[in-house]
C-alpha cells in the first residue's frame, strides 16, 4: 500500500474516526457522573464538552499527520498554509498561493 492510498483512506475515515473517539470519550465521562447522582443537564453538558474537545483534537491530529503544507519560498518569510487533502491541480494552485501571498507582497514594497 502506497502513501497516497493511505492518505486518501485516512481523509475518508478521519471525520468518522474523530466522531467515534469523541463519542466514546464523552460517554466514558458521563457514566460515572450519572452513577454519582449528578443532574442530567450537567452530565449532558460535561459529556458534550468532552466530546467536542476530543473530536476536535483527533481531527486536528489527523490533519497535522496527513495534511499538506505549502510554504513561501522567499528567504525569511514564515507564511504557510496547511490543507487536509489536495489533488495534483489543487496542489499546484496552493503552491502558487503560498508563493504570492499578500503579506509577502507588502514586505517587499515597504
Amino acid at each position: 500500500m502506497d502513501l497516497f492510498t493511505t492518505k486518501a483512506k485516512l481523509r475518508r475515515l478521519g471525520r468518522p474516526l474523530a466522531v467515534a473517539v469523541g463519542a466514546l470519550t464523552g460517554g466514558s465521562y458521563a457514566r460515572p457522573l450519572i452513577t454519582c447522582g449528578v443532574p442530567a443537564l450537567l452530565t449532558i453538558g460535561c459529556a458534550l464538552a468532552v466530546f467536542a474537545v476530543t473530536h476536535t483534537a483527533v481531527g486536528m491530529l489527523l490533519e497535522w499527520l496527513y495534511g499538506e503544507t505549502y510554504r513561501c519560498k522567499a528567504p525569511g518569510c514564515g507564511f504557510h498554509v496547511r490543507i487536509p487533502g489536495t489533488d495534483a491541480g489543487e496542489s499546484r494552485w496552493w503552491q502558487e498561493i503560498a508563493a504570492a501571498h499578500p503579506t509577502h507582497d507588502h514586505a517587499h514594497h515597504a
